[in-house]
């Protein structure tokens, strides 16, 4: 799993942090933003998606959802094609057919 901190638009001072990646055992790119933290040093999500199996399938995607809430570097796109093409999705890892059983997915069984 990858994740990358991205700083936060100017206009959102309320946002503590946006964070991006690749999760291999969805199958998904993920996207979170975090408020500042609250009285118990906890922050507040604010948005959390790609947290299910293939939710987020494309980086394009990925980066229109954090670019409401983040400056995007041009780097970030490669990156995160890197990631998912280094770290590839794969149901036959013990951790992937557990997801995939839980969601309801099928698994080839070896």
């Amino acid at each position: 799993m990858s994740r990358y901190s991205l700083k936060p638009l100017p206009e959102y001072s309320d946002i503590f942090e946006v964070a991006v990646g690749w999760d291999p055992g969805l199958d998904t790119y993920f996207v979170q933003v975090f408020g500042t933290p609250d009285a118990s040093s906890e922050p507040d999500v604010r948005l959390w998606q790609g947290t299910s199996l293939r939710e987020i399938v494309e980086v394009q995607a990925l980066l229109a959802i954090a670019g409401n809430y983040a400056e995007i570097s041009g780097e970030v796109s490669a990156i995160l094609e890197w990631d998912r093409g280094n770290c590839p999705h794969d149901p036959m890892r013990p951790i992937g057919r557990i997801v995939a059983e839980i969601l309801g997915h099928q698994t080839l069984r070896q």
